[in-house]
């Protein structure tokens, strides 16, 4: 793949073509969600927000304690605003 860009930019040198190229998957998998994973965390009493990777894109569902936790349509019934 490099060669191919390197022959339609014969003035970029190779490590510049390997960043666009890098770029050009994450944007790929990033669009299509071609990347599914797992991700598990320690869960703290009483706390009810919890930060996530930059890399995760989006939440598809959440498990607690082996049961499905159903989505959340609207605002909650009890208000946390810290």
């Amino acid at each position: 793949m490099v060669e191919l860009v390197n022959q339609h930019h014969p003035d970029v040198g190779e490590q510049q073509i390997r960043i666009w190229l890098n770029d050009a998957l994450r944007e790929f998998s990033r669009r299509t969600k071609i990347i599914k994973k797992a991700y598990t965390f320690d869960t703290n009493l009483n706390e009810r927000y919890y930060g996530l990777p930059e890399y995760i894109i989006e939440v598809n569902s959440v498990d607690y304690d082996g049961y499905k936790i159903p989505r959340l349509i609207g605002k909650p019934t009890k208000r946390d605003i810290t």
